[in-house]
């Protein structure tokens, strides 16, 4: 067994941080992070109230933006933009964010792919052949059905699996097959009715960026939770992001002192 592998042995499998808010929840992994060589494995965050922003989270927030800002990377509202375009919804309600796959070819390059994915998708139905589908629009249509019944609270899930109307896809075969870099690092999405009458989702990523995109991911994910609750008339409940490998990434061309410099600013 090499020095590597006896590291591994001796870790914990999961590395679990909670949090009350998403800025709160990223600033204890960055910390975490910047403890342990800069990544890790299995690392889960757990924010009790995701839809709230306190006056720290916003501090917490336009030091971040500011940072990425002057590095010449999005800023966090286009990352959060990239898994729920919430200007849409914003001005128009659900029926205008559905719109947002019209639109879509007019932006550039490939930004936003996430909300795309989960706005639109291409299925086989053998009643009709290939028919396009709007599958966050069936999973509110279906959440409403069921929670007006009373019945079947874990059937909501997001996942890879092109297989029916059921699911919400992030991958997609015909885009993403022959790919090995690039890939879509949001994995899963499953959304999960408590008891309480409150919606949860838990999200995988397999690969996740702490610097430059964790932070606006969460906000993005946090906003997607808030409208599903919403517009099912159900309340907002805990979001769970498990990043099956996460890194403190130097890639945006900042370097690690600059990293820590960072953190020591949203303390």
């Amino acid at each position: 067994m090499n020095s590597r592998s006896a590291v591994l042995a001796g870790e914990p499998l999961v590395h679990l941080i909670e949090a009350d808010t998403c800025p709160q929840a990223w600033l204890k992994a960055v910390e975490y992070l910047s403890s342990n060589h800069n990544g890790a494995y299995n690392l889960v965050l757990a924010v009790r109230r995701p839809e709230v922003l306190t006056p720290a989270d916003f501090a917490i927030h336009d030091v971040v933006d500011g940072f990425l800002r002057d590095h010449g990377r999005p800023p966090l509202t286009s990352i959060a933009g990239t898994i729920f375009p919430a200007n849409f919804y914003l001005h128009g309600g659900a029926e205008e964010l559905y719109t947002y796959p019209q639109i879509y070819p007019r932006i550039p390059s490939q930004w936003a792919t996430y909300a795309i994915r989960l706005l639109r998708k291409s299925t086989y139905r053998s009643d009709n052949g290939r028919a396009e589908i709007n599958p966050l629009r069936i999973i509110v249509e279906k959440m409403q059905k069921q929670f007006a019944g009373g019945r079947m609270r874990a059937v909501y899930e997001a996942n890879l699996v092109d297989a029916d109307s059921l699911e919400l896809p992030i991958y997609d075969a015909g885009r993403d097959a022959r790919g090995t870099r690039c890939q879509p690092c949001l994995s899963h999405l499953s959304f999960k009715l408590l008891p309480c009458d409150r919606v949860m989702l838990t999200v995988l990523y397999r690969y996740h960026y702490y610097i430059e995109k964790a932070l606006g991911n969460l906000l993005g994910l946090a906003q997607l939770l808030y409208f599903v609750a919403k517009e099912t008339g159900l309340g907002v409940g805990p979001l769970v992001c498990h990043s099956t490998y996460a890194v403190l990434d130097t890639e945006g061309g900042w370097r690690r002192g600059e990293v820590k410099q960072l953190v020591a600013d949203c303390v």
